[in-house]
């Protein structure tokens, strides 16, 4: 890592850690936090909305490589600053629709349209300023909305989008090393250092909430940095690696669900890593677990990003079908073992 990208990531941990210390007892003091209820993990009142110090903090760290640009480039510079400033403006508009839910002050129809305008918004410029024809654009829009209502129902416990964020930003400022994209690499590792500097205040006993600010806000900026390597060419399976296990938990869900005839716009506590913590694990492992996977998933993708989609890299995405079943049915085995234990305590 060069002194630039350290200085990101550090950047952003600091800014969101110090805009973490300011902002979450503002939020208590103002009644914006999540009281338990019957389909919440967490036993304590606490404050949501952290998002808005991830906001923050990565703001901070993306204005701080726009002017190192400048400064490194003089007015040449002053071309690479637009996508930056249109990655925070999206990133901060999402934030802006989940910050609505938090204060319950937009319907669910209200922030749907809002996530739909903006990713078509999003999807339209990419058409225009790329090779991307109507039929991707469109794509686009709905990956959109997937990723950043996907990331909103994993965030469920304590430190799981968090780590999760690490990882997938991570990876994708490995990929946009590789294939040389500096700037996409430094706005993911402004990412990466935002989730970092938030993860003290979400471990354990958490502090605060990401909120559907922040859920809102990191799906956003995941689906940005993940439509952004699509356009320079990085095949679909190294994009998707980090984001399997979201998805499929997500899919997963919704189709039994639909299955059984549930309404699937209600709470509920089915998600495969929720199943996971109810039959024993704590937070901290589920979420460690999961992060620990997508890690796997990602090194799987490696000998793609590597030689491309060939029939030799193909069998290494077989090990994924491996890790999607251990995923599913860890619930299952910590279950039987339970009702094992309790049959000869």
């Amino acid at each position: 890592m060069d002194l630039q990208s350290l200085l990101i990531v550090v950047a952003a941990a600091v800014a969101t850690a110090l805009s973490a210390l300011i902002t979450f007892p503002l939020l208590r003091r103002a009644g914006i936090v999540d009281v338990p209820s019957h389909r919440s993990s967490h036993t304590q009142s606490t404050v949501r909305g952290g998002g808005i110090a991830i906001g923050c903090g990565i703001t901070v760290a993306t204005v701080v490589a726009m002017i190192w640009s400048i400064i490194e480039h003089g007015m040449f510079g002053v071309g690479s600053i637009l996508l930056p400033i249109g990655f925070l403006v999206l990133t901060w508009c999402y934030s802006a629709i989940g910050m609505s839910d938090d204060l319950d002050s937009l319907r669910p129809a209200g922030r749907l349209i809002g996530q739909v305008v903006l990713a078509l918004i999003f999807s339209a410029t990419i058409a225009m300023f790329s090779t991307q024809g109507l039929a991707h654009a469109l794509a686009f829009a709905v990956i959109g909305v997937g990723t950043v209502n996907a990331v909103n129902f994993v965030d469920g416990l304590n430190g799981y989008v968090a780590e999760w964020t690490i990882v997938t930003t991570g990876w994708f400022a490995f990929v946009g090393a590789w294939i040389g994209e500096n700037d996409l690499t430094l706005l993911a590792l402004a990412v990466a250092g935002a989730a970092i500097g938030f993860l003290p205040f979400n471990l354990g006993r958490a502090k605060a909430f990401l909120g559907d600010t922040g859920s809102y806000g990191i799906g956003a900026a995941v689906f940005v940095l993940a439509v952004w390597l699509f356009v320079q060419g990085v095949p679909i399976v190294v994009i998707v690696a980090p984001m399997i296990f979201v998805f499929f938990d997500v899919g997963l869900t919704l189709v039994l669900r639909l299955f059984r005839g549930e309404n699937i716009f209600l709470p509920h506590r089915e998600h495969i890593y929720q199943r996971i913590q109810q039959a024993g694990w704590s937070h901290g492992a589920v979420s460690l677990f999961h992060a620990a996977l997508s890690v796997l998933a990602c090194i799987l993708s490696v000998p793609t990003l590597v030689g491309g989609n060939t029939a030799s890299t193909y069998p290494s995405h077989v090990f994924w079908v491996f890790l999607l079943g251990l995923y599913t049915l860890v619930p299952l085995w910590l279950r039987k073992r339970n009702s094992v234990e309790a049959v000869h305590a």
